[in-house]
């Protein structure tokens, strides 16, 4: 049964690939994204990165609650592990001390 699907997805998957490849719109699109010049590239990524920031903040506004709290937890284990690590080198350093004496 899966040689079968795969045998498929490959025939179609190889038609598919072939078609866009031969395409007329795919050879335009390619010749037009090697005439883009870096400003323009710069300015879409700097456009994205800031659509998605702003993406970000609207769900944190929407969830404020689950993600107040995911945050608070997290500050939580971070200072049990903090804790954990100091009170473990300092009992270290008290057996090198008492070794050394």
């Amino acid at each position: 049964m899966m040689k079968h699907t795969q045998t498929i997805l490959a025939k179609y998957c190889g038609r598919a690939y072939s078609t866009i490849a031969s395409s007329r719109l795919s050879s335009s699109v390619k010749n037009g994204w090697k005439e883009q010049d870096f400003l323009v590239l710069s300015l879409l990524f700097l456009g994205g990165f800031y659509t998605h920031g702003l993406t970000n903040v609207y769900k944190r506004r929407e969830h404020w609650h689950k993600v107040d709290r995911m945050r608070n937890e997290h500050v939580k284990r971070s200072k049990e592990l903090y804790d954990t690590s100091e009170r473990y080198h300092k009992a270290m350093m008290q057996a090198q001390k008492e070794r050394k004496i």
